[in-house]
């Protein structure tokens, strides 16, 4: 077997290990989030739970996506391109694993301002609003 024949060949073993990564992504496609239902009773409950875990996130997560990236598996022809395609899935395409992670602790504050405007047009107090949702 000639050397590009060998280079495609481990390629197109590469595109098999990725495969299963695109059968778990069509099940997610078309989901963009769930529901919240708060009242008077619950939102700053619900805010301070909300802005709470999208602070711990922020603080802990959203640095170590940066780390994702992976060092060279090995000089041979196979192991660079098994690199790069990893580098994709974990942190360069549109819908990597470090996008959709960033995505969804954007998502959480944002949330989070949505309950804290909803607390403010309930009527409560500043002080209130701070105890739960803190200073952001």
């Amino acid at each position: 077997m000639e050397k590009a024949e060998q280079v495609g060949a481990d390629l197109g073993l590469i595109g098999a290990i990725t495969a299963p990564f695109a059968g778990v992504q069509s099940e997610y496609a078309g989901i963009s989030g769930g529901q919240i239902t708060v009242n008077h009773d619950t939102v700053l409950q619900a805010g301070k739970i909300i802005h709470d875990q999208w602070q711990q996130l922020l603080e802990i997560t959203l640095p170590k996506l940066q780390d994702m990236q992976l060092g060279v598996l090995g000089q041979d022809l196979v192991s660079q391109a098994a690199t790069g395609e990893w580098a994709k899935i974990l942190v360069s395409n549109d819908d990597s694993y470090s996008k959709r992670i960033a995505q969804y602790i954007d998502g959480l504050g944002k949330l989070a301002d949505q309950l804290k405007t909803a607390a403010q047009q309930y009527g409560f107090t500043e002080e209130e609003i701070t105890a739960a949702f803190g200073d952001k």
